[in-house]
């Protein structure tokens, strides 16, 4: 790995979108993504791609499941022409309640289903380029070609990354996929020791080199020389990821898999000051860079020599829409080229 990359979230009303991402381009940042918390991340790399000539642009994440994989080649495909070739496909499982509950869709097998997912994806790009898909898996099948573009494709593919947490999904990613979106909820050391062994298990199967698969490290980050504030805030931020079963490895590794029942039993009594007291500044120095500017710079050299990029984004869960803003802006001016 050489120089690492910098990249940042866009997200907000839709109307800010592109002036975040212009400033964000202006200040020498390599890359925009987009989210899918509470708009469609589609339509703001769109946007993006409007405000921008040079970043590289991508969902950071788009859910796969809710979308079928032709729907999402042919948007991933539009994206790529509409930003000029600049645009990378980031896609995620999600966890089982928000596939079921809130997108009406079955959650099974995620990583074997996730690995078909890409291959349909490729399957439906390779007939753009005259190919006839014949790609009959468990759970997707592509066996008819797409209409022809014009202009064709600026692309015969776009690079494809998966948000992986788990050895099994990393696994898959190492495979098939040409990157990973690595979870604000991590640590150096679960990089180290779990993340790129399992993608390169992962690659080992399908036979390339694990340098084949880029890793964009997501990294909780809130900047203010009121420490205590910025502690709160990623407190906030861990207790809520740390509910999900799916994120208990990343816990179990520091040794802080103890806390998990009691944060799931806060959350569930909405009890929201017990949820962020739960979370020791141990587990906030362990998962989160904060406090001053030059503190949390400093603090981000631990991610040299893991990531080819750091995804540098703050917490937005129970923050304050003006806080939001000013630690983007901090962020922005800190890591600024």
């Amino acid at each position: 790995m050489g120089t690492v990359r910098y990249g940042m979230p866009v997200g907000g009303p839709l109307q800010a979108v592109g002036p975040l991402a212009k400033a964000i381009e202006d200040r020498g940042f390599d890359s925009v993504w987009t989210t899918e918390t509470t708009s469609n991340p589609f339509i703001q790399a769109a946007l993006v791609a409007e405000a921008t000539s040079r970043v590289r642009i991508g969902t950071g994440i788009a859910l796969a499941f809710p979308r079928s994989p032709g729907i999402t080649a042919m948007t991933a495909v539009d994206l790529d022409e509409l930003s000029g070739g600049r645009f990378a496909l980031g896609l995620g499982p999600q966890v089982k309640r928000v596939n079921e509950q809130r997108f009406s869709t079955p959650f099974e097998h995620p990583a074997p289903k996730m690995r078909e997912y890409a291959l349909a994806i490729r399957a439906f790009w390779g007939g753009y380029a005259g190919e006839e898909p014949r790609f009959q898996g468990r759970f997707y099948q592509v066996t008819m070609a797409p209409w022809p573009r014009m202009p064709p494709p600026v692309r015969p593919a776009v690079p494809i990354l998966f948000a992986a947490v788990n050895r099994r999904m990393l696994q898959a990613a190492g495979e098939v996929a040409d990157g990973v979106i690595g979870h604000p909820l991590t640590s150096p050391r679960y990089v180290r020791e779990l993340v790129l062994p399992s993608i390169a298990e992962g690659a080992a199967r399908a036979g390339r080199p694990p340098t084949d698969v880029e890793l964009v490290q997501t990294v909780l980050i809130s900047i203010s020389d009121d420490r205590e504030l910025a502690r709160r805030e990623v407190a906030q931020q861990i207790g809520f990821y740390a509910t999900t079963r799916t994120y208990e490895p990343i816990l179990a590794l520091h040794g802080f898999e103890g806390v998990a029942p009691e944060l799931r039993r806060a959350y569930a009594d909405r009890d929201m000051d017990r949820l962020s007291s739960l979370v020791t500044e141990e587990m906030a120095e362990t998962y989160a860079l904060y406090g001053p500017a030059d503190e949390v710079v400093e603090k981000a050299r631990r991610f040299e020599g893991l990531a080819d990029e750091l995804l540098l984004g703050g917490p937005w869960w129970r923050v304050d829409p003006g806080r939001l803003l000013e630690n983007h802006l901090a962020i922005l001016e800190a890591f600024g080229r």
